[in-house]
């Protein structure tokens, strides 16, 4: 026997699915729960249905880059500084990749995410990662370089239409690599 889908989650994934093609496309702020009721082809007390708000819904778009964001940032901790450097921007740039359609949304909403509290753990892995891509040091300076790098990243995967992803992929890993190298100590340096 075949199993299904149950008409409920499809329903939820095809809310998902269109939300995320308008708050991309439109931005977040410009789109209604009534637009993506109408895109999803059900009615706004549906969407309700599934989600407790606009809010709620933007959670769940986010929520499997949030989820591999967390599982990132885990398995970068428990390594020593500077592999974790090299693993976060690794994995860092192999996420941007994949949810590059969730970036236009992210960049979007940036200035505003600290006021909900949905979005709490979501910046609180993202400034774990931006110190874990600083080498982990503390170091004001290559802070201040990861936020630059992934500020620079970010905008790429944003506008990368005429980038396969594979490029995009070779692009945004050697220009991390080549901002976020540990310096080199000279000689002169240690006079």
């Amino acid at each position: 026997m075949a199993s299904t889908t149950p008409v409920r989650e499809r329903t939820r994934r095809e809310i998902l699915q269109q939300a995320m093609e308008l708050f991309g496309s439109k931005g977040y702020n410009a789109t209604s729960l009534q637009d993506i009721a109408t895109a999803a082809g059900c009615s706004k007390a549906t969407v309700l249905y599934h989600f407790n708000g606009k809010t709620a819904v933007l959670a769940a778009v986010l929520g499997p880059s949030q989820v591999a964001l967390t599982e990132l940032v885990a398995e970068a901790s428990a390594l020593p500084a500077g592999e974790a450097q090299q693993l976060a921007i690794t994995r860092f740039v192999e996420l941007a990749v994949k949810y590059r359609g969730v970036i236009n949304v992210l960049q979007d909403m940036l200035m505003t995410m600290g006021e909900m509290p949905e979005f709490d753990g979501l910046i609180a892995e993202g400034i774990r990662l931006t110190e874990l891509l600083a080498g982990g040091t503390g170091n004001r300076l290559e802070l201040d370089v990861a936020k630059f790098a992934i500020n620079g990243l970010l905008g790429e995967c944003r506008h990368s239409e005429e980038r396969s992803d594979s490029e995009l992929q070779d692009l945004c890993n050697t220009a991390l690599r080549r901002l976020l190298q540990p310096p080199v100590t000279t000689e002169t340096d240690a006079l």
